[in-house]
């Protein structure tokens, strides 16, 4: 069945636009709110902390991917969604919203949102057919990146003319439409062994999903990139400031934020014909060496449009190597594992962000912003160096050749 024709994979991908809409503003509205509301940069590297830490915990949700009805979860995730953005908007009626009670908002409802992306990621394999994976993780790529970049950039453009409480509002509506998707709209996705839960079984899945990483060609990939998400943790807290430098106005930092979004929107759509014809390991390794060299200019830049094409180039680099990561992880991974392996992965990348906000909050204040971000630079070229010369990586093989291998080793 094609893509064009799989209603399950649209309903997937309509859910997951919404939840996206959502994080995009709730994110913008969030972090200008902090940044200009509290003292120091600290509080921006707490809030980037508590974004990023539920990422690190989604390796105990493996096993529950895998057993329990994905739409069931789904469902939960966007409930609670609903419940906190009801909390802030009425903290904002009555005039009682403090930044320390924001914050802990903020990571409940990074929790939902980020349980929602192993849960697809799982269902994706099994729903669209080896040789279009690449093309589906593609769309799944560029239809979000569009709405981030269009709601980045809207987002900031709204805060000029409107008001934080007002955006969150809008959020909370938002969220509300992915609830009723999923409440009216019947697809027939399960969980590969839908049973009871139970704790010994919850273990054994748990240190199943674990062992398997450890053991694969997977970790070869991973622990390279706990090193870069340190350092992207650390950027993304220094980038608010970095669009103070450029002008004062939260509209720049939609910007930014949306120009990234284009680029690697881009990246995502021409890196399916890339991978026709260029080797994976090769797009990896070129890839993180050439955005690293785009983010030590896009640093330095003086003016706004320099800064503005630096940034689109080096995530354009970054949305074509992460197409091929994502669907090698997948790939590689016997569909009965894809929930475990995919919460193990996500955990395992995410686990130095949250130190690497508190860093960056910290660095800020005390060392030269451009210095700080040129860390970034440094860990995206050790990274393609690593990557080069590991013969296991650079060498790998076509994507659908993965694909088919796994298939007929774990039928």
């Amino acid at each position: 069945m094609s893509l064009a024709k799989n209603n399950h994979f649209k309903t997937i991908l309509t859910i997951r636009l919404l939840t996206n809409i959502g994080d995009s503003v709730f994110f913008i509205v969030s972090m200008w709110y902090i940044a200009n509301h509290a003292d120091l940069a600290i509080y921006a590297g707490i809030a980037v902390f508590l974004f990023t830490l539920p990422e690190t915990l989604l390796i105990f949700m493996g096993p529950l991917v895998d057993r329990i009805n994905p739409r069931k979860l789904l469902m939960l995730s966007t409930g609670g969604q609903i419940i906190v953005h009801g909390l802030i908007v009425f903290l904002f009626l009555i005039n009682a919203i403090t930044i320390p009670f924001l914050l802990v908002l903020l990571m409940f409802s990074a929790f939902f949102s980020a349980i929602t992306y192993p849960i697809e990621e799982t269902m994706l394999p099994q729903i669209v057919q080896g040789h279009e994976l690449v093309k589906a993780n593609s769309i799944f790529t560029i239809a979000y990146k569009i709405v981030d970049s269009l709601f980045d950039g809207l987002s900031g453009i709204l805060l000029v003319v409107g008001t934080a409480s007002l955006l969150y509002e809008i959020n909370l509506f938002i969220f509300v439409i992915p609830l009723i998707i999923l409440k009216v709209i019947k697809f027939n996705i399960k969980s590969e062994e839908e049973e009871k839960f139970d704790f010994a079984s919850y273990k054994s899945d748990l240190k199943e999903g674990l062992m398997f990483v450890l053991t694969s060609n997977i970790k070869l990939m991973l622990i390279p990139l706990v090193f870069v998400n340190f350092f992207t943790a650390i950027n993304t807290v220094a980038l608010l400031f970095f669009s103070n430098t450029l002008t004062e106005t939260a509209s720049t930092y939609g910007i930014l934020l949306a120009v990234s979004g284009v680029g690697s929107m881009l990246g995502a759509i021409l890196v399916n014909k890339l991978e026709q014809n260029i080797l994976p390991g090769r797009i990896l390794t070129f890839g993180l060496l050439l955005n690293g060299l785009m983010w030590l200019c896009m640093t330095f830049s003086s003016a706004e449009y320099l800064a503005y094409l630096f940034l689109f180039l080096a995530s354009f680099c970054q949305g074509a190597y992460n197409i091929i990561f994502a669907s090698l992880f997948q790939v590689m991974t016997p569909v009965n594992l894809l929930g475990r392996v995919n919460t193990c992965v996500e955990s395992v990348i995410s686990f130095a962000m949250p130190i690497g906000a508190i860093i960056g909050g910290i660095l800020i204040d005390i060392i030269p912003l451009q210095l700080v971000m040129s860390f970034n630079t440094i860990s995206l070229v050790i990274t393609s160096i690593i990557f080069f010369l590991n013969k296991n990586i650079y060498d790998l093989d076509k994507i659908d050749r993965i694909h088919a291998e796994s298939t007929a080793t774990h039928p």
